[in-house]
């Protein structure tokens, strides 16, 4: 009995050690996203494991889920431009992984991409200076 409780005793102490070890060790991983404006399709991270597809020509998005494809679907599917200029459509991350910015970097214009598992909304947001 007192073998049994010191061998539970020790390997609670392991377990709360590496635990211990792989939270001091752990890093951040950060992702680069390209900046530069000569691709058709840009492949954004989300912190929900989805990535969204920009089309930097037009600005259509399709949100891209690797683990369940049967989930991936359009949350943008409406051209916004039709000049076909390559690198014309940017999206910027806010604080919440569910709101994207999609800025117009020809004309200005700023849209709010909300999209979630129910309902996917783009609002273009009147700027007036």
């Amino acid at each position: 009995m007192k073998s049994t409780a010191l061998m539970k005793k020790r390997i609670l102490i392991s377990i709360v050690l590496s635990i211990i070890t792989f939270c001091l060790w752990a890093e951040d991983i950060s992702v680069v996203i390209p900046t530069t404006k000569d691709t058709n399709y840009v492949l954004y991270p989300v912190s929900t494991g989805v990535f969204l597809r920009l089309d930097t020509r037009d600005g259509t998005i399709i949100g891209i889920a690797p683990t369940k494809p049967e989930k991936s679907r359009i949350l943008n599917s409406n051209p916004l431009a039709s000049d076909n200029k390559t690198g014309r459509f940017q999206l910027y991350p806010t604080e919440n992984s569910w709101e994207w910015i999609l800025f117009d970097t020809t004309t200005g214009e700023v849209w709010l991409l909300r999209w979630s598992a129910k309902k996917d909304v783009l609002t273009k947001i009147n700027i007036e200076i």
